[in-house]
């Protein structure tokens, strides 16, 4: 039997976003919280399983039962500041997103299944040793642009902008 493999590299430019904030990393995260909600997990488990017997209305309604005003939902948050210090032994406060709207997704997924490498999306907020809190994230239109499929780039798009919404409110 003969296995043939093909490989294929791509490479293409992404916009990160840095936004610098006077306030503090606890006034930014919350805001941030308070704007994208934390994602019910165990409903999500519940609704990813394939021999789920909920249709597509029940799905939608669950998920957005979990949505924040943003329109987002965390669906992740790791705080790194115990794990990452410096040298000197300072921890620094950091914390990250994994956030974004399933039905969102699903309607790139539909189009290209390879946008799961890109979404849920990333957002990272952290102390920086001047004292100021920092939010950073790629812009989706920037990684998604890559698939070359308009309605993608539509989606990819708008969620710029709700990403975009959401950090000028909580910085």
């Amino acid at each position: 039997m003969t296995t043939v493999h093909s490989r294929t590299n791509v490479n293409f430019m992404v916009t990160r976003v840095v936004v610098c904030s006077e306030k503090t990393f606890d006034a930014v995260t919350r805001a941030i919280e308070s704007m994208a909600s934390q994602a019910d997990n165990q409903l999500l488990r519940q609704l990813k399983r394939l021999d789920t017997n909920k249709s597509f209305d029940q799905v939608k309604s669950a998920v957005e039962s979990m949505l924040g005003t943003s329109g987002l939902t965390i669906l992740v948050d790791f705080e790194l500041g115990g794990l990452l210090t410096s040298q000197s032994g300072k921890r620094n406060k950091s914390k990250l997103y994994i956030i974004g709207n399933p039905l969102i997704a699903n309607q790139m997924f539909e189009q290209d299944p390879a946008v799961g490498l890109y979404v849920p999306l990333r957002l990272f907020v952290y102390e920086n040793f001047d004292g100021k809190t920092y939010v950073t994230y790629d812009k989706p239109s920037s990684l998604l642009g890559q698939l070359q499929n308009e309605e993608i780039l539509q989606v990819a798009q708008m969620l710029d902008r709700k990403l975009e919404d959401l950090v000028a409110i909580a910085v």
